[in-house]
């Protein structure tokens, strides 16, 4: 299978998604052309907004991938900003969240198919955003919390608010770049195991789909 990993910003990359998947290209969001091959399509997150896209002009360009590969029935997996993006091209909308940012190690509640093949009523992630969506009007709501939806799904396509891809160094990476509270990278390297784990479920996952 051929993947495209689109990445928004260099620190939010894969992590540790890669164990578990054959990755065909790795590429900058600015790069793309939109006309892009691929069998699935992967995008992760980023600092930036869905409703700035008049500044950040080739998350336009992602978007018209989704739609495409909506049309054609191909995977794309969308990862925060990712989940965003699919929201917004599909026909939901993104906002600023009303319950304000959701930063740290958190539990989700699971729903439907999800819930049945993750074993579990609820899981472990991590969580660093300020926006939030609205479904799009065919999507399956797969995960939420008190505040936000968390996950969702349409055809082959599944949008995850959260973060399990992450590990310690990568928080700490962000945090040089972004600023934020250093205690989250002790809180993450207690977690990584787990996070690791619901990585290899959530992949295994999307590609059932």
């Amino acid at each position: 299978m051929d993947v495209l990993a689109v990445y928004n910003h260099p620190v939010e990359t894969l992590g540790n998604f890669k164990k578990f998947l054959q990755i065909k290209k790795e590429i900058m969001a600015e790069e793309l052309k939109g006309d892009e091959k691929f069998d699935a399509l992967i995008i992760m997150g980023g600092p930036m907004s869905v409703y700035e896209s008049d500044k950040y002009h080739f998350l336009n360009t992602e978007m018209q991938l989704i739609r495409q590969a909506y049309y054609q029935n191909k995977r794309v997996l969308g990862v925060c900003l990712g989940s965003q993006l699919i929201a917004e091209a599909l026909g939901g909308k993104v906002i600023k969240g009303p319950h304000g940012q959701e930063i740290g190690i958190q539990k989700v509640k699971l729903l439907g198919n999800l819930k049945e093949f993750m074993k579990n009523e609820e899981i472990t992630v991590f969580q660093w955003h300020g926006d939030t969506f609205s479904l799009p009007i065919d999507a399956e709501l797969l995960a939420y919390n008190r505040n936000y939806f968390q996950a969702f799904k349409t055809k082959r396509i599944l949008g995850v608010q959260f973060h399990t891809e992450v590990d310690a160094k990568m928080i700490e990476d962000w945090i040089r770049i972004y600023g934020g509270d250093k205690r989250l990278i002790d809180e993450v390297r207690r977690a990584e195991d787990e996070l690791e784990r619901n990585s290899e479920k959530i992949i295994k996952y999307w590609l059932s789909l």
